[in-house]
């Protein structure tokens, strides 16, 4: 079974080996889904926190020109 701490922040970090089963790589979200009461599931998310980046000025003009 794996384990990970919650920080005074509330962060946790996955173990490597449940992050590789899972197949996440850094950017990825992951979705808490409750199975029971007071019983918690983590799947894959839907949507990586890398697509929500905002794009520089650079990639800006670059849309804009096109």
């Amino acid at each position: 079974m794996a384990t990970a701490m919650v920080t005074f922040n509330g962060r946790i970090t996955l173990p490597y080996n449940v992050r590789k089963e899972l197949g996440l790589k850094t950017g990825d979200s992951v979705d808490f889904v409750e199975i029971e009461k007071g019983r918690f599931a983590i799947r894959p998310g839907r949507e990586s926190l890398i697509e929500f980046r905002p794009a520089s000025e650079e990639e800006e003009i670059d849309e804009a020109v096109r």
